[in-house]
């Protein structure tokens, strides 16, 4: 067997001890359910008690997603009993079930083996939003499992689309069901029916790909359809308040701010860098900065707590003023090296697809009014995994992004269980 470079050797060690590590903390973690936690453990009984019926539905409360999450912990009672740090397992273990389909889809999309492409899967661990998500009993990383898992099965079925097109058929229901379980799960995985529309170019005219996303698309549609009909709108009727009042420029801004971060931590050469990139980036700093300073007065301080120990109150008071601006300028940045990136492989689909889903899932945080969550951003994580496959190596400089994201992760985690 061929011996790994050390660069990968510790990609690998990382990964496996970054995932074993919050596996441990989470059994550590045996705090009573905090922050959103204990909001979603009741509608599991009101599951139990009015099964998937019109009442259930109706009468789901204090949660915004759909009832995938009751769907999930409903049958594992017997064994989470609806307690920590149970509960919060089902989270790391359906983790560790998303890196493995990772891997087998990578192994087929990139060229790589199974162990490269196991390593490549691990780095989802670099991305420090997911700690959050998996590390407790939230509702976002079920519907990114299904997600993940219908790409795959959708992937399977393009492949087969010319060979065996009755079993390529039967693989895109399948996909479709799996998506229709991730909507379930989160509404704003609903950018997944037009995303899939990318899938058709250089194939518009093949009855068969029409086929395979009718299905595809058609099935998942199916099985979120009638729920969003029943709730008049994409959340449970208490909850509508969450997409109330149009769009927020500041929330999407944010999204595509941490989806640059996300990009950074993987994969750098996703982005274009010259020293006139940079000369045009502080221009436009130099210019939103007057803007929110004298007009729009976005207020963002990401590290608050860690800056207030740092630097002086009168610097903290236009430090939010200051920030801004900078991560608005960062989100145009990536808006515009995705755009380039997708010019340049304009002739193949599945990259489009997924480009698109990922863009996507950050442009859903535009929709939402009442707050901006880096969980949401949480959402697009196996996106971009698959996206930036080959806009890195397995290097020293991804082992070192590599610590600082699972770092970043471990402190994000842990702040919910030391300050609440």
């Amino acid at each position: 067997m061929k011996k790994l470079p050390v660069p990968a050797t510790l990609l690998l060690l990382l990964g496996v001890t970054g995932y074993v590590f919050l596996v441990l903390l989470t059994i550590y973690h045996k705090q009573p359910p905090l922050y959103d936690e204990p909001l979603f453990i009741p509608n599991v009984y009101l599951f139990e008690q009015y099964g998937l019926s019109k009442e259930f539905l109706l009468n789901i409360n204090q949660q915004a997603p759909g009832p995938l999450y009751q769907f999930i912990h409903y049958p594992l009672r017997c064994i989470t009993h609806l307690q920590t740090p149970g509960i919060r397992l089902v989270n790391t273990a359906l983790l560790g079930l998303m890196i493995l389909v990772l891997t087998a889809l990578i192994t087929r999309i990139h060229t790589a083996d199974r162990k490269q492409a196991f390593i490549l899967a691990l780095t989802v661990m670099a991305i420090p939003m997911v700690w959050t998500v998996s590390g407790m009993a939230l509702t976002e990383i079920p519907p990114m499992f299904f997600a993940t898992l219908s790409i795959l099965l959708l992937w399977f079925a393009l492949q087969r689309q010319e060979s065996a097109l009755p079993v390529s058929l039967i693989m895109a229901l399948l996909a479709g069901f799996a998506l229709g379980l991730a909507i379930l799960g989160r509404s704003p995985f609903l950018i997944m029916v037009p995303a899939a529309g990318a899938l058709l170019i250089n194939n518009f005219r093949s009855t068969g790909r029409w086929l395979l996303l009718i299905i595809y698309c058609g099935v998942a549609l199916a099985m979120c359809l009638p729920v969003f009909y029943i709730w008049k709108g994409l959340t449970p009727p208490q909850q509508a308040f969450t997409a109330a009042g149009g769009l927020d420029a500041e929330h999407g801004m944010l999204a595509f701010a941490y989806g640059a971060l996300i990009t950074f931590l993987l994969a750098p050469g996703w982005f274009y860098f010259r020293k006139r990139v940079l000369i045009y980036m502080l221009s436009g700093y130099a210019v939103l900065l007057l803007l929110n300073i004298t007009l729009v007065r976005w207020e963002y301080g990401p590290l608050s707590v860690a800056m207030e120990k740092i630097l002086p109150a009168a610097l903290m008071r236009l430090y939010p003023f200051i920030m801004a601006p900078a991560l608005a300028v960062v989100a145009i940045y990536f808006v515009i090296c995705s755009a380039w990136r997708a010019w340049e492989r304009r002739t193949e689909p599945f990259f489009l697809f997924l480009l698109a889903a990922a863009m996507l899932m950050l442009a859903t945080s535009f929709k939402v009014t009442h707050l901006f969550s880096s969980r949401y951003v949480a959402q697009a994580a196996p996106f971009f995994v698959l996206l930036l496959l080959g806009y890195d190596k397995l290097t020293y400089s991804k082992v070192l992004r590599t610590v600082a994201g699972m770092v970043i992760g471990l402190l994000s985690l842990e702040t919910y269980f030391l300050f609440h």
